[in-house]
C-alpha cells in the first residue's frame, strides 16, 4: 500500500514542484516536509498540525487532500495497532 509521504512525493515530482516551492508558498518549514515525504511524523508538531500540513501541501500541488488525509489516516491507525496490540482503533 502507498504511503502518505510516497503519494504527496509522487505527485510533487510529477509537477516538477521543489519542496523548497513548497515551503515558500505554504510556510511550513522544508524540513517538516521533508518529515512528510519520509513518513517521520514523530519529528512533527503533534495534533492537529501534520494534517493540516499535509492538507496544504497536497492542496498546493494539486492533489487530492481527502485521499492522501486517508492514507495518513491508515498509517496512523496501524501504527498505533503496533504500539498496542489488540486493541482496536
Amino acid at each position: 500500500m502507498e504511503t502518505v509521504g510516497a503519494h504527496l512525493k509522487k505527485e510533487r515530482e510529477a509537477k516538477n514542484i521543489s519542496l523548497r516551492e513548497i515551503s515558500r508558498l505554504t510556510k511550513i518549514s522544508e524540513l517538516y516536509l521533508d518529515y512528510i515525504e519520509k513518513d517521520d511524523f514523530e519529528k512533527l508538531p503533534q495534533g492537529p498540525y501534520i494534517k493540516g500540513y499535509i492538507s496544504s501541501y497536497s492542496r498546493l500541488i494539486g492533489g487530492d487532500v481527502d485521499k492522501a488525509l486517508t492514507l495518513y489516516d491508515s498509517l496512523y491507525s496501524k501504527r498505533n495497532q503496533n504500539r498496542f496490540p489488540g486493541r482496536e482503533n
